[in-house]
């Protein structure tokens, strides 16, 4: 029994793998083909063996060993065409049906059976989506031999290592919980606002030259009326204003974050912008979704500040802030005298145009 489970797991790996896959077309399997199986498996075996292809690796041996292959399993049964094929699908069926009859399988126990179950997850079910349906019920109608066969297995004493190389009875039960979360762990990952912070921190590290006037772009009617200015009263606060560096998540009850936050102070002449985003993943102790902050700041020197004012109606203004470090950064906004509209927009060379970060001036107010 040992040895079935050894068997087992070697399988079950290799299915845990394909979870993506269509159900493959039928071998053509026919009910002398299994009972031939059950009758000759541990003959087969070794036969495969000796000619030095592992039984659950035979559709990946070579050209050479699949045509000795090919010889050993007609010999003893399984009819041509596609030998080789039906073996390999004889294999994957008797697995399922050992783990539907409760056997062989130590790493599914009830208690974990209950909670896959309670999560929508149908291991079965899911095994079954990478075999053939009809092939499937050939080898379901011969359960009983098939059954014996496999808990009279003898095996290779000194097996292949599992493609997944099981080191415990609990790992079958983890790879299908992380299966079914990774789909949560991709969308976080991929989100439109974990994917915006960390495009705006990766194109600003490596930005350079400049990309020219923001308000010639959305100001043109009025480009004319813009007028350099000299006076710098006032830092410019960048995002929302929260502290970057000290926000912490719940690793494994929170919502995603991702924010950007930093200042430009004239005074120090320094631009500090602090960039965080959420990481998501698999933890296998707890069987859950971590999650995780990853932090990062830019710091350049400001190595000249221009800035560009217009009035008519409403007071625009550009600022334009050119580092020691390479980047050229241009902050423009757009406010009425009464205070009802406000825009505002900053850009670099390298920056998604369809990224958008608030900045204000922080007279203290």
């Amino acid at each position: 029994m040992k040895d079935v489970k050894k068997w087992f797991a070697v399988l079950a790996a290799f299915f845990l793998m394909a979870l993506v896959f269509a159900e493959p077309k039928s071998t053509g399997l026919t009910d002398s083909d299994v009972k031939n199986w059950a009758k000759n498996l541990n003959a087969i075996d070794r036969e495969l063996s000796a000619a030095g292809v592992s039984s659950d690796g035979v559709t990946n041996a070579s050209k050479k060993q699949k045509a000795q292959a090919e010889q050993i399993l007609q010999k003893y049964g399984i009819s041509a065409p596609n030998s080789i094929e039906k073996y390999a699908m004889i294999n994957q069926c008797a697995t399922i049906v050992m783990a539907e009859s409760g056997a062989g399988m130590e790493g599914l126990d009830a208690q974990s059976m209950a909670m896959m179950k309670s999560m929508g997850i149908d291991p079965f079910a899911q095994l079954k989506a990478n075999i053939n349906s009809k092939d499937y019920k050939v080898v379901l109608a011969n359960a009983k031999v098939v059954t014996n066969a496999m808990n009279g297995f003898e095996g290779d004493p000194e097996p292949e290592p599992a493609p997944m190389n099981v080191k415990n009875p609990n790992d079958e039960r983890i790879a299908f919980l992380k299966a079914h979360h990774q789909p949560t762990i991709d969308k976080i990952n991929n989100s439109e606002d974990v994917r915006a912070v960390k495009g705006m921190y990766d194109a600003l590290s490596k930005s350079r030259g400049d990309c020219g006037f923001i308000y010639k772009q959305e100001d043109a009617e009025n480009a004319s009326k813009y007028k350099k200015q000299n006076s710098f009263p006032y830092p410019l606060e960048l995002g929302h204003g929260d502290d970057i560096a000290s926000l912490t998540i719940d690793e494994y009850d929170s919502d995603p974050v991702s924010d950007v936050g930093g200042t430009i102070d004239f005074k120090k002449n320094s631009v500090s912008i602090d960039f965080c985003w959420t990481v998501a993943s698999f933890d296998e102790k707890k069987t859950a979704i971590k999650n995780s902050l990853v932090k990062k700041n830019l710091k350049f020197t400001i190595k000249s500040a221009e800035l560009y004012v217009a009035k008519y109606g409403a007071t625009c203004k550009e600022y334009v802030i050119t580092t020691k470090e390479g980047p050229i950064i241009h902050l423009w906004n757009n406010m009425s005298f009464d205070g009802n509209a406000y825009i505002a927009k900053i850009n670099f060379n390298g920056k998604n145009k369809d990224v958008e970060l608030n900045w204000y001036e922080d007279n203290g107010n």
